[in-house]
């Protein structure tokens, strides 16, 4: 009877050397997976907001919940009798099945969550999308195209609404046009496989790159036929 021969040093660093290779192909593409997976999460519950967005106007004959804070808040300071800052999310609650639908299952945006009062200021605590600020505060169907007019999109800030003539810090190129909220690099805008989901006034929602975005689709007000509605959103406005 012939002894067994086992594996020798060699055989078995070349198995391994193989398999790390496989790994490093399998991987990044099981990454790349969940990633999708995530973007097309997102991507529904955009649509859920643009179908609450819509539920609401019916319900307040064509209105919009007013732009950065909900139509019962004070449009200077924010505040609620309560002296909560309700946004335009909040508005649109009784219109959506669950909270975290405000909520990117690949970014969170914001989070007011604290036990420290002085710092508990909004609804909803946490979310991840922006309302259009230029858009939400017009009044009833006065947007001419519903279908390319932003009503939301990923981002950091509840609200985003200057583009020129803004406080440092508050443009939409800061916070979202250029790639990174207010240029710090580990805040990514387009955290979607470089792009960004986005609802549209008209109830329908799609996945953008940041180049697609245009200050036309962002501020209703501007002709069409002007250059700077055809400029997209990743170069600075002129003053």
């Amino acid at each position: 009877m012939k002894p067994r021969r086992g594996f020798t040093l060699l055989e078995l660093l070349v198995v391994i050397a193989i398999l790390a290779i496989l790994a490093g192909l399998i991987f990044p593409v099981f990454a790349r997976a969940r990633a999708k997976a995530r973007q097309t999460v997102c991507l529904s519950q955009l649509k859920q907001l643009g179908a609450a967005l819509a539920c609401y106007q019916q319900d307040y004959d064509d209105a919009y919940p007013q732009g950065a804070y909900a139509c019962f808040a004070d449009q200077t300071t924010g505040q609620s009798i309560d002296g909560y800052h309700y946004t335009c999310l909040w508005a649109l609650r009784p219109y959506l099945r669950q909270d975290d639908l405000v909520r990117c299952p690949e970014q969170e945006g914001w989070d007011y969550s604290t036990t420290d009062p002085s710092r508990d200021t909004h609804r909803p605590r946490r979310g991840s999308y922006s309302s259009n600020y230029l858009l939400l505060r017009l009044p009833p169907a006065a947007a001419d195209a519903p279908a390319s007019a932003v009503a939301f999109c990923d981002g950091y800030n509840p609200w985003a609404d200057c583009y020129r003539a803004c406080s440092p810090g508050g443009s939409l190129y800061e916070r979202i046009g250029q790639g990174h909220y207010l240029g710090r690099r580990a805040l990514p805008t387009a955290w979607h496989q470089d792009g960004l989901n986005t609802a549209f006034a008209d109830g329908h929602a799609k996945w953008l790159t940041l180049g697609q975005l245009t200050y036309g689709q962002w501020d209703p007000a501007l002709p069409p036929s002007s250059a700077l509605a055809r400029q997209p959103i990743t170069a600075p406005a002129p003053p």
